[in-house]
């Protein structure tokens, strides 16, 4: 397996997931709220479309997909024994933060390829939970 799964920015993927890993529910339904407010916004999808472009104009689409498993793990939600059987099958049951993270990862996966105030507002769900991910000013 390669030493850099996620391209060049692998060790601020990494640093992110073990950071989200630790959020609490709390925070978890922090991010979701304030995703939910700016994911319709025109800024967020600026950027989140210009994300999708740099992205596939620097073939970073296999360390893109790299990302589904770990994220997966975070935000799969557990369910009972019973219902795990009979449903092995079925695409998973997600936490509503998995869409705000995927934002955070990719941006991250692509950081050095978008501009700040990109980076800024892809990021905004999680800066007041995990502040060291609040880009510079």
């Amino acid at each position: 397996m390669s030493q850099m799964p996620y391209g060049p920015n692998t060790p601020a993927v990494r640093r992110f997931l073990v950071d989200f890993a630790g959020l609490s529910q709390t925070d978890r339904a922090d991010v979701v709220s304030r995703y939910t407010q700016l994911f319709e916004s025109a800024a967020w999808q600026q950027a989140e479309r210009e994300l999708g472009r740099v992205i596939v104009a620097s073939g970073r689409e296999s360390a893109q997909q790299a990302l589904a498993g770990p994220l997966l793990q975070l935000v799969r939600r557990a369910a009972p024994a019973a219902e795990a059987n009979s449903a092995q099958d079925e695409a998973p049951e997600l936490d509503d933060v998995a869409e705000a993270a995927l934002a955070a990862l990719l941006t991250l996966l692509a950081q050095d390829l978008l501009n700040i105030e990109q980076r800024r507002t892809l990021l905004a769900p999680f800066a007041d939970v995990l502040p060291g991910w609040r880009p510079p000013e």
